[in-house]
């Protein structure tokens, strides 16, 4: 199933700074749930981390924290819940997630719930105004979203993520073949009835009438950010074809800031063909274009 192979980051598991938990409201009176890493500065930037697709609580998920504190030592880690997920839902669950994730869940939602969690944090002063927006897979779809969203953005980080083609040509490119022709009919069918009671490779009906005709890449193109596109070239979720192409297709709109590192022997997780992981020495190397840029803030 879908969801099974956009997993979120696999990133060595480590011992991290404690997340404190946190609450904004949306305009149906429910509650984005968001969780901050603790740090000693008085002024600190933050390293917003978003997961791939699934409705697993981001605090269960010590990689997240992991990459924060690789990318941006020292600075503070910002999770956010998806709708329906963690503390914020308590119903029961359906498939593994609960009913209300799968009626409101979309990519959008998650743009949105982010640009409110980063609303409430402008009144803090010890945010410095400064952010790195990093994602994986479906996160780095809503990493390419924000880019142009988000004023206090210093960089953008796309990993494992296909933005230069429709969300729905990207997932019916990694389906096997019987899947992938059920997708026009699924597609249409969303369109005409996005509702959260069905559901196909583990997303939503709902969801899909939202993703499919998402190209992630026009908002790179619209971002003034630098932008740094990683992915790997035996990545069997998320096609490098599809990476290849939003890099160019940012670079020929006149985007100079924008870079693309491809690693010819790492997969969707950053793992060689022998499952020797490589995630750290990825997020390291990011860290480093991180740093090079820094230089250009103030």
């Amino acid at each position: 199933m879908i969801a099974a192979i956009l997993l979120a980051l696999a990133v060595p598991s480590a011992i991290s700074a404690p997340l404190m938990q946190h609450s904004v409201e949306r305009p149906d009176g429910s509650r984005i749930t968001y969780w901050l890493g603790e740090t000693r500065r008085r002024s600190s930037g933050i390293v917003l981390v978003m997961q791939g697709t699934g409705c697993e609580a981001v605090s269960s998920k010590p990689n997240l924290r992991h990459a924060a504190e690789i990318l941006r030592p020292g600075t503070r880690a910002l999770l956010i819940d998806k709708v329906g997920v963690g503390s914020e839902d308590r119903t029961p669950a359906i498939d593994g997630c609960s009913q209300r994730y799968w009626d409101q869940y979309t990519l959008s939602l998650r743009v949105q719930d982010c640009l409110r969690v980063i609303a409430d944090l402008r009144r803090q002063p010890w945010w410095n105004r400064e952010i790195v927006i990093f994602g994986g897979s479906e996160g780095g779809a809503v990493a390419a979203l924000l880019a142009p969203l988000v004023p206090e953005a210093r960089a953008v980080i796309v990993l494992s993520s296909g933005t230069g083609v429709r969300v729905g040509d990207l997932i019916r490119a990694a389906v096997p073949p019987a899947m992938a022709s059920e997708a026009p009919a699924v597609f249409a069918a969303a369109h005409e009835r996005p509702t959260g009671r069905q559901r196909w490779g583990g997303l939503s009906y709902r969801w899909w009438d939202d993703a499919v005709d998402i190209i992630p890449a026009r908002s790179l193109v619209q971002s003034t950010v630098p932008v740094l596109l990683i992915h790997g070239a035996r990545d069997q979720s998320s096609s490098v074809s599809a990476a290849r192409i939003g890099y160019g297709m940012v670079r020929n709109a006149g985007k100079a800031n924008v870079e693309y590192r491809e690693f010819a022997e790492l997969d969707h997780f950053m793992r060689t063909a022998d499952g020797t992981d490589h995630m750290d020495q990825v997020l390291g190397d990011a860290a480093k274009w991180i740093e090079v840029r820094k230089r250009s803030w103030r």
